[in-house]
């Protein structure tokens, strides 16, 4: 460990991926390591005022079409979308760390689909890290995750949730990550791989789960060298919440709705429309939070908003309403809010069951069904629920937070090699 100076950050995707890598960076930086953070240019602002470098992944431009264009966010077309983005910023990434950093005094700490730190790991001899910010990355017959378009029944016999696991991978992920993974493999002098998801996206010296074992429990057939760590927290920024917005949480009556699709999202859903007039004519104030380019209602009981940090926003709401991005649900948790889920791509079909799983969330399609909207709504003003979110905060606040666990468990491996 004493010769290890440095460590290199690597984080691809959305603001909700990017900020708790950027978390581990700052805890690594705050025990005294170099510390880099390689991610998206648009996300430099998340190492201000920390001890942390900033550098570019590289694949800006790809990344800017790829994040404000609307395919990244259609159940069907998403990940094909996102791992266009994935492919360049694993080949700009690459030769990034070649040109700055050497194994003998790095160490590397690599978010799920930052597939560049997994080549340096095999061909450069890194130490790398893989952390998963949500359980779907995990392929499992026992415990299959919910997909946007399709899901394995959890009651099919075993034999048959792994045939569909396989030729899902098989006949899906595997293509579509192969058209950029293994072009550059051979172009590197390795060998094509496969079973990406199953297998090769994940280190083989340590994986941190970055969510707690009773949101998400492992199964006999997740990877055994996986460890849980909690959710990371954001780095603590201003705490402040602008004059006008403060002045629209005191004045009026009746509970205060924050509604998101996530800031990354260019093309207001048309859910969100539909839930800031639902809660509304339900006596609700509502703050949007969404691009500044999007025009919609604004008036006495609507505010939008481009930004607000969660941590100073949602201690003084009652109800949140979102994507089910997993940083937006931990927040929500945090803050004891009923959270209602209407979820659109990726992984958030599978955070949104989890959480209405162990009873701290609802998902609602209110394009569709009204009346388990409204079913919903009475749901999140329940009294058992806030009992049940009081004791979700309780076991929050014990387990800590999970960006030092996740420093904790990368330092205790390096202190046993």
């Amino acid at each position: 460990m004493s010769k290890i100076k440095r460590v290199v950050v690597m984080a691809v995707g959305s603001g909700g991926d990017v900020a708790p890598m950027a978390s581990v960076a700052a805890k690594l930086a705050d025990r005294g390591f170099e510390t880099t953070l390689l991610a998206p240019t648009r996300y430099k602002h998340f190492t201000e005022n920390t001890g942390v470098a900033f550098q570019s992944i590289g694949a800006d431009e790809i990344f800017s079409e790829v994040f404000d264009g609307k395919d990244i966010w259609h159940p069907l077309e998403g990940p094909t979308a996102a791992w266009r983005y994935y492919g360049a910023a694993m080949r700009s990434g690459f030769q990034v760390l070649r040109q700055g950093w050497s194994a003998t005094d790095t160490i590397l700490v690599s978010s799920s689909f930052s597939v560049a730190a997994r080549l340096a790991e095999e061909l450069d001899g890194y130490r790398n890290t893989t952390v998963h910010l949500s359980p779907s990355i995990i392929f499992s017959a026992h415990q299959p995750s919910k997909w946007p378009t399709f899901s394995i029944p959890s009651t099919w016999p075993l034999f048959l949730k792994r045939f569909m696991i396989k030729a899902a991978e098989r006949l899906v992920t595997d293509p579509m990550i192969d058209a950029h993974v293994n072009s550059y493999r051979l172009e590197l002098g390795l060998q094509s791989e496969k079973n990406f998801f199953s297998q090769w996206l994940h280190s083989p010296r340590r994986i941190v789960y970055a969510f707690p074992e009773w949101f998400a429990a492992s199964a006999e057939d997740w990877p055994a060298n996986g460890i849980f760590a909690d959710f990371p927290s954001t780095i603590n920024r201003a705490t402040s919440i602008p004059g006008k917005v403060d002045s629209f949480l005191r004045d009026g009556n009746g509970p205060v709705v924050v509604i998101t699709a996530g800031t990354a999202v260019t093309a207001r859903p048309i859910w969100v429309d539909r839930m800031v007039n639902f809660s509304v004519n339900r006596g609700a104030r509502v703050v949007v939070i969404e691009p500044a380019s999007h025009p919609g209602r604004d008036d006495n009981f609507v505010y939008r908003i481009p930004f607000i940090p969660f941590e100073a926003l949602l201690s003084r709401v009652q109800l949140i309403i979102h994507h089910a991005g997993i940083g937006t649900i931990a927040e929500a948790m945090r803050a004891e809010l009923p959270q209602l889920l209407v979820p659109m791509a990726h992984d958030q079909v599978d955070n949104a069951a989890r959480l209405q799983r162990i009873g701290l969330g609802c998902k609602i399609d209110p394009t569709t069904n009204l009346a388990a909207t409204e079913a919903a709504w009475y749901w999140a003003f329940n009294p058992n629920t806030k009992k049940a979110l009081k004791e979700a905060k309780q076991k929050l606040m014990a387990d800590g937070d999970g960006a030092t666990r996740i420093v904790e468990i990368i330092l205790a491996d390096l202190s046993n090699e």
